[in-house]
């Protein structure tokens, strides 16, 4: 290292205003005060204009993609929020601040079997809305609201991330990076759509009607009958009822994962907490405006003050340290270098000659 490194990330500089991303070297008590992580804007201090809208079209369609996999209902309004960095994650636990009766209820519509009813989903879902990074305009809502289907409101966030890339990169926003790195970013893209193809196929296409009636029958069955066998086999009432209570409960049992294979996303209490989940990608997105490496920023003034531009090196400085520079006599540096090119072509021209014979002896 050339100094103490940098803590700011140094996004600040590529806009000369002075300002860092998410930390203030001169105040670094702005950043022990503020629980908002890379995200802080202690100070006044923003990140990017550009990645500010990446990070809010990726929360975006990633949103938009939670929401129709848990939700299948047209026309039904899907609960999107404003992501407010550094509050507690989301409950996993649906059943986290309801009633004891609220409970039971919920625990006795489970059991009988009975799917919930469009309002109950609306309301459920409404009750755990998909945060989103910046939040949502009201031209996206109106816009995500004209697309009919599912699959054709996630498809429409896609355009708008996949349109927001490749526009910056014409723009110069990605700096000089090869067309083959940002052609990735589209592979990336296009992974994530089959990825979510996958999910909706699991969500979308129901397992058949007549077998899982059949088995719901089987288990209602089994809940009367096998009682009246253990009667008649078991010899001890306490062990027919503790073989009754077994053999009822792995057969439900097996029948209720099935059911919940079939949905995962939507068969509350055991759902998918998509909410939770997207509250962890939004933290991974606000990683963007860390910047760079704080052990990996080499202040330009001091590099320049320790021999930038003349043949010097310097020794590794400790993090609390200064460094030591070793400057090196130019003329002897260029003379040795000299002497190691000429040793160099000498070595080439011997192996030139020795190839040379082989072939010539060879041909003849």
């Amino acid at each position: 290292l050339i100094g103490e490194g940098r803590k700011d990330g140094n996004w600040g500089a590529l806009f000369n205003d002075g300002k860092s991303t998410f930390y203030n070297r001169n105040f670094p008590e702005t950043w022990s005060r503020d629980n908002r992580g890379f995200a802080s804007t202690a100070g006044g201090r923003t990140p990017s204009l550009f990645l500010q809208e990446l990070t809010h079209l990726a929360s975006l369609c990633v949103a938009v993609a939670f929401s129709t996999l848990r939700s299948d209902i047209e026309g039904t309004e899907a609960p999107l929020d404003l992501y407010r960095a550094g509050e507690p994650w989301p409950e996993v636990d649906p059943d986290k601040g309801r009633t004891g009766s609220e409970k039971v209820k919920n625990t006795l519509f489970y059991l009988s079997g009975f799917d919930r009813t469009p309002a109950m989903r609306a309301a459920y879902n409404a009750s755990r809305p998909l945060p989103v990074l910046g939040g949502v305009s009201d031209n996206e809502i109106a816009f995500l609201q004209k697309a009919k289907g599912p699959s054709a409101k996630v498809t429409l966030a896609w355009h708008w991330l996949s349109e927001f890339i490749m526009r910056e990169h014409l723009a110069g926003s990605l700096g000089a990076i090869g067309p083959p790195i940002v052609s990735r970013l589209i592979q990336f893209l296009s992974d994530g759509m089959i990825y979510y193809n996958h999910a909706r196929k699991t969500m979308f296409i129901p397992f058949p009607f007549p077998h899982a009636q059949i088995s719901a029958f089987f288990v209602f069955t089994i809940m009367f009958t096998v009682p009246i066998l253990m009667d008649d086999y078991a010899n001890d009432p306490y062990l027919g009822s503790i073989l009754t209570f077994l053999t009822v409960t792995a057969l439900a049992g097996l029948h209720e994962v099935a059911r919940e294979l079939e949905n995962p996303f939507r068969n509350a209490p055991n759902d998918i907490p998509l909410n939770t989940l997207m509250a962890m990608f939004n933290e991974s997105l606000i990683t963007l405006f860390s910047g760079y490496h704080p052990d990996h920023f080499w202040d330009p003034d001091e590099y320049r003050d320790f021999g930038h531009g003349s043949d010097t090196t310097a020794t590794a400085s400790t993090r609390n340290g200064s460094p030591t520079p070793k400057k090196r006599n130019n003329a002897s540096t260029n003379a040795r270098r000299q002497e190691e090119l000429i040793t160099l072509v000498a070595k080439q021209e011997e192996e030139l000659k020795r190839l040379r014979k082989l072939i010539e002896n060879g041909s003849g």
